[in-house]
């Protein structure tokens, strides 16, 4: 049976056919199909569905002839349909975003945002893909997607953490994880949504409590609910001062690189 790709997006023209059309002349024994409203117009490429059904049905009979399917359909992403799920951001202020844009991205298995990086696809990719060739020119593709949507400006990334005594103690792992003790309510389901080993969460927050001299989170065992965990004040307090620095630094960041880029850009152009 061939491999179904599915390709969604957080709105129109983020470049769905674009990238499933390339992904097409990159896979070896592909079709394409697209699921949509409205009618076909006579410049897109068949076949185009306007019933779901029809669609699988396609599917159905496509997917034994073929090795892989290239599909545009954000219903089968809703549904989890698909070997390899493709969401396609969009742009602040240029895309009229879908309301079910978050759940989307929360759905695929790759995202092409601003903060995704080809490794990662690559990774995603191993698992699905034998060919380290093939595996590479579908990221081209990715990447020629995201700079197409995202530009090929550089921008500036900072990273900050607390030190203690010259030992890490407070960063954005363990204020994820804290987001998540206090979202979830226990420090076992914190570590398992920030992917980390229960272990390995209990070590951050020992290491910072012995630092800082403060609990960061209050532990109630067993009772009727079974127990769980709860941001301390001082959690609080912590988390809410790392986001802001955090966010400080970064506008401060962004601000005065802009600055040295245009500067830069105009001193090549006087050359």
């Amino acid at each position: 049976m061939g491999m179904l790709w599915v390709i969604c997006g957080a709105g129109r023209g983020v470049g769905k056919t674009t990238l499933a059309l390339k992904l097409c002349q990159i896979l070896p024994d592909s079709q394409y199909a697209k699921c949509g409203h409205g009618t076909k117009k006579n410049h897109k490429p068949a076949p185009f569905f306007e019933d779901s059904s029809e669609l699988e049905a396609f599917i159905k009979d496509t997917r034994d002839s073929c090795e892989h399917l290239v599909v545009e359909s954000n219903a089968l992403a809703r549904m989890e349909r698909g070997d390899m799920i493709i969401f396609i951001d969009g742009v602040e202020g240029q895309t009229d975003f879908r309301e079910d844009a978050a759940l989307l991205s929360e759905k695929a298995h790759l995202c092409l945002c601003r903060g995704s990086k080809a490794m990662d696809w690559k990774k995603r990719l191993s698992g699905k893909i034998d060919s380290k060739a093939l595996c590479n020119k579908i990221c081209d593709a990715l990447v020629s997607q995201k700079q197409h949507l995202f530009g090929v400006e550089p921008t500036v990334r900072s990273k900050i953490w607390f030190e203690s005594a010259g030992e890490h103690i407070f960063g954005m792992g363990l204020a994820n994880l804290l987001e998540q003790v206090d979202l979830l309510g226990t420090l076992q389901a914190a570590a398992k949504a920030s992917d980390m080993s229960y272990r390995y969460a209990w070590d951050l927050i020992r290491v910072a409590e012995k630092h800082l001299a403060h609990s960061l989170i209050e532990r109630h065992a067993g009772g009727i609910d079974g127990g769980g965990s709860i941001l301390s004040d001082h959690g609080h307090q912590m988390l809410e001062g790392f986001k802001q620095i955090n966010e400080e630094v970064a506008t401060y960041a962004d601000s005065r690189f802009q600055e040295i880029f245009v500067g830069v850009k105009t001193d090549a152009g006087h050359e």
